[in-house]
């Protein structure tokens, strides 16, 4: 329902943020129980019991343009509160189920909740705040996707160190914000754009925002490999290892908080695409480091690393495609952001399948992508450099 006069609240902020803490980490919650489900499951592949943590990501990935337009039409907090119930009952649906396939599908439907969550979270966002408090609050939403991490993943590892099952009713958290969602937030009146002859036209900048899809889909592809691949790495160095997985993508997740939670300070010193930059050398410079490293210690510092860049990458992202979107096509263009997202995220386990066949472990597989990742970084600060000596040439 639309309300003229309403003001987001505090609390309506505290449930934007808790909302957006499923939007990265919501279809890997499960992620520290992944070896005890292949062990579960003897008869699946390593391949197949990754698609637990990934085909949420391909769910988005086909429903994420459909509902944009949805959010569009029927309004953000109607499919933002449809969402969060789907995401809830898939996501607890894998504590009941006894059949690898039933699981998958669960995961397939709680995609499409993760979908409507992923779009009508941001778009809220730019609806009810403005100028420097809608950079801020990007930047606190980028910190509440790693707060997610910290809960979700942490609580997760815990829970499947007892049983590989418990892990899945960490999804009732959903139940707690839906109920507040309705409670805390009411729908942002819809402006009515009048198009005349003599009006201006307000251009959608289609280079712009493609440019940003690429770089969140190459982002989500590097920074996936931490909750499907992570844990197979921790449990070459110890047994049991589930509960140490969750709690070392915890900290991944603090760091990330913390740099979300600080962006705005720096967001207009720094130009977005040095940010960018930096953002994929820190997540080589952690993933070489996985490679090179003999100590739990070296381990943990590279994690802390990969939360520094993860944590600059997302409220930069989020904040230059908020800036340049038009607000009557805001929920369009978040499918796309979602499809982005989610696709790199789908494809992360499936672009380390041929690289894990040629390394001698888990180890060098990060080492190589970590190579890759740096030279992104160096391509994009020279993309900068050549920008901005084109702009004082001119």
């Amino acid at each position: 329902m639309q309300n003229k006069t309403f003001h987001p609240t505090r609390w309506t902020l505290v449930f934007l943020l808790l909302s957006s803490m499923m939007i990265l980490m919501g279809g890997v919650a499960v992620a520290p129980a992944l070896p005890a489900i292949s062990a579960a499951f003897p008869d699946a592949s390593e391949a197949a019991i990754s698609l637990i943590i990934t085909l949420p990501a391909l769910a988005i990935v086909f429903s994420g343009f459909f509902i944009g337009a949805a959010v569009d039409k029927f309004g953000k907090v109607r499919i933002l509160a449809i969402s969060l119930a789907v995401f809830t009952f898939a996501g607890v649906s894998g504590f009941f189920l006894s059949s690898l396939p039933a699981i998958l599908v669960g995961r397939i439907i709680l995609g499409i909740g993760i979908s409507g969550i992923v779009n009508t979270t941001t778009t809220l966002i730019t609806d009810y705040y403005q100028g420097p408090s809608r950079v801020k609050v990007l930047g606190y939403q980028a910190a509440a996707m790693g707060i997610g991490v910290v809960i979700l993943d942490t609580s997760g590892g815990i829970l499947a160190g007892i049983s590989w099952r418990l892990a899945f009713l960490i999804y009732l958290l959903g139940l707690f914000i839906l109920i507040e969602t309705l409670v805390t937030m009411k729908e942002p009146v819809r402006e009515k754009v009048s198009m005349t002859r003599d009006a201006p036209e307000n251009k959608t900048p289609v280079g712009s925002i493609v440019l940003i899809y690429i770089t969140l889909f190459l982002g989500m592809m590097l920074f996936f490999l931490m909750p499907t691949k992570f844990p197979y790495l921790i449990a070459e160095y110890i047994e049991n290892s589930s509960a140490l997985s969750g709690i070392l993508l915890g900290i991944l997740g603090i760091f990330s908080a913390i740099v979300g939670t600080l962006y705005w300070r720096i967001a207009g010193r720094i130009h977005r695409m040095v940010n960018i930059s930096l953002s994929f050398i820190l997540l080589g410079a952690g993933y070489v480091l996985f490679g090179l490293s003999e100590s739990m210690m070296i381990i943990v510092i590279s994690v802390i690393i990969i939360g520094i860049g993860n944590g600059l990458l997302m409220p930069t992202i989020l904040s230059w495609l908020g800036v340049i979107t038009p607000r009557e096509i805001m929920g369009k263009v978040m499918g796309g952001y979602g499809v982005s997202l989610n696709l790199g995220q789908f494809l992360a386990s499936i672009a380390a399948i041929p690289v894990i066949m040629i390394s001698a472990g888990y180890g060098e597989m990060f080492l190589i992508f970590g190579v890759i990742a740096i030279l992104l970084g160096v391509f994009y600060i020279l993309g900068y450099l050549k920008v901005r000596n084109t702009s004082h040439t001119n």
